[in-house]
Parts: structure tokens; C-alpha cells; sequence
């Protein structure tokens, strides 16, 4: 396939902030790329239209904690960038552990823009090495959980209905507040729920819920939110 031939999405956040991306545009565009810009997030389930890459805004997504369902259901089916980045909001071993293939950050020159593209294109990541270790020593890690995790029909009876309901909306990419504001009930009773849920699934922390979600709960976390940042 030449470049020419290479399809490329470009989501932006919004189209009144499309000038945001008009740097990452123009790298594309310099790499004889097809590219489409559109603000909406790409359907995965629209295989009429598949692209050969994603590049997804990140411009002020609290990504640093816990990434939307739509994000990680697109990234386990295609090859998906993230740029337009904070550093303060984003965690790069929560993109790797999701399989997302790199991310530029809103300093990013063109000249490391174009190098990753290119990369990503040839089937390499575009992370920082040292993230990269981080991924893979949890993904090491987290094997012997795995395999303790065969009674996994006893941990979902000991979770309560309200703590299962959490945990998918944690998973949807949800924070502490929005899940008060939704279930009508206190931050602190939100923490509660959630502590007895890392206890009963021997979650350390919210990465590890939302993995453990991923493997036993996957059809509470379909539905996912809107990732769209419009101000």
C-alpha cells in the first residue's frame, strides 16, 4: 500500500478548536496521506469505513486516571494515536495497557510527529521507553492474578449490585463526582463502595479495576461516554 492509498482519521475535539490540529494536518498532508477530519469519535462498529489510522484529540481529557470505553474498544480493533496531549492528564502505561499505539503531546515538534506517524505505520510504538517498561513489568505482574481469578463467578456474587454498577461506570471513564451525580449519593459513599470493591477483587487501584472489569464484566462496560471535550 503506498501512501497515497493510506486512509487516515483525524478527530478533533470540536470544530471550533479544529486549529488545534492543523499542525498534525499538515504533517499528514505532507506525508501524502488521505486523511478525513471529523469531530465526532470514529464508530468501530462502521466496518464500511475503516481507516488505516486514528489519530484521537486529547486536548483537555482528564486521560491520566482512566480512559473512556469508546477509546479502548476502538484500540483493541485498530491503530489508534492520541495527540494534542497534556502531560499533567495523561498516563502513557494506561494508553500502552489499552493498545494504543503513541501519543503526541501539544509541544510535540513536526519533525516528531512525522517520525511517530511513521513508526505507528510500520507497527511500532510511539511511547517513552521507560513507560513502555512500566506496561510490560504490569502486564508481568499481573499474570498469577490471573490465574487466581478462576473463581471469578465467586467474586462477582460477593459484589453488590451498587458496587457493580460503579465499577462499570468507573470503567466508562467516569470520576468519583460523576458517579455521586448519577447514582444520587455522597463522593464519600463513592469511595466507600469503591474501597469494598478493591478489596473484593484484590484491585490496587483504578487501572486494575478497570482491567479486572474488562475481563469479567465486559458487557457492563459497552456502552460507553462521549469523549468529546467541547468547551
Amino acid at each position: 500500500m503506498t501512501r497515497m492509498d493510506s486512509k487516515v482519521y483525524l478527530q478533533v475535539a470540536s470544530h471550533a478548536q479544529q486549529n488545534s490540529a492543523n499542525l498534525v494536518l499538515k504533517v499528514l498532508e505532507t506525508l501524502c496521506f488521505n486523511v478525513k477530519v471529523e469531530s465526532v469519535f470514529p464508530s468501530c462498529l462502521d466496518i464500511e469505513k475503516q481507516f488505516d489510522l486514528y489519530l484521537i484529540c486529547a486536548k483537555g481529557a482528564p486521560w491520566n486516571d482512566m480512559l473512556p470505553s469508546t477509546l479502548m474498544e476502538l484500540a483493541t480493533k485498530q491503530n489508534v494515536l492520541v495527540y494534542n496531549a497534556e502531560k499533567e492528564n495523561i498516563c502513557e502505561q494506561l494508553l500502552l495497557l489499552a493498545n494504543v499505539k503513541g501519543v503526541f503531546y501539544q509541544d510535540d515538534t513536526p519533525d516528531l510527529l512525522f517520525k511517530g506517524i511513521q513508526k505507528v505505520l510500520n507497527n511500532e510504538l510511539w511511547f517513552k521507553r521507560g513507560e513502555i517498561c512500566h506496561a510490560f513489568s504490569s502486564l508481568l505482574a499481573a499474570q498469577p492474578k490471573r490465574k487466581q481469578c478462576q473463581g471469578k463467578s465467586d467474586v462477582l456474587d460477593k459484589l453488590t449490585n451498587r458496587e457493580r454498577t460503579i465499577i462499570r461506570l468507573i470503567s466508562q471513564g467516569a470520576q468519583n463526582k460523576d458517579v455521586a451525580e448519577q447514582l444520587h449519593i455522597s463522593d464519600h459513599t463513592v469511595k466507600t463502595h469503591l474501597y469494598s470493591a478493591f478489596r473484593k477483587t484484590k484491585a490496587r487501584n483504578r487501572i486494575e479495576l478497570v482491567n479486572w472489569a474488562q475481563q469479567f464484566l465486559p458487557a457492563s462496560i459497552k456502552g460507553g461516554i462521549d469523549i468529546s471535550h467541547q468547551s
